[in-house]
């Protein structure tokens, strides 16, 4: 039995388009290092919110049952208002 192998040749076009060896090492290592702090973050926020009492985490906004997914989020889509309003107001002159 013969076997047919395909392959598919990429035009001149998409081969200089494609990004070389070193720029994909170096965004690997960007978004590796992105995906690090990201973390660091998230359990930094995490253990400071973990430590207050539930009086001051009222205070604040918060159930201690909101406190990982605040931390993954942060307070983004949180209030109704913060969807309508802008976050800068341009002057009217």
């Amino acid at each position: 039995m013969m076997q047919v192998v395909l392959t598919q040749a990429l035009s001149r076009a998409e081969e200089q388009a494609r990004p070389g060896l070193w720029a994909r090492v170096v965004g690997w290592g960007h978004d590796r290092w992105e995906a690090h702090r990201q973390q660091r973050r998230y359990r930094n926020t995490v253990r400071a919110l973990s430590v207050l009492d539930d009086r001051t985490l009222h205070d604040i906004g918060l159930e201690r049952s909101e406190i990982t997914s605040y931390a993954t989020r942060g307070g983004e889509g949180r209030h109704p208002v913060d969807r309508f309003m802008p976050r800068y107001i341009t002057p009217m002159f």
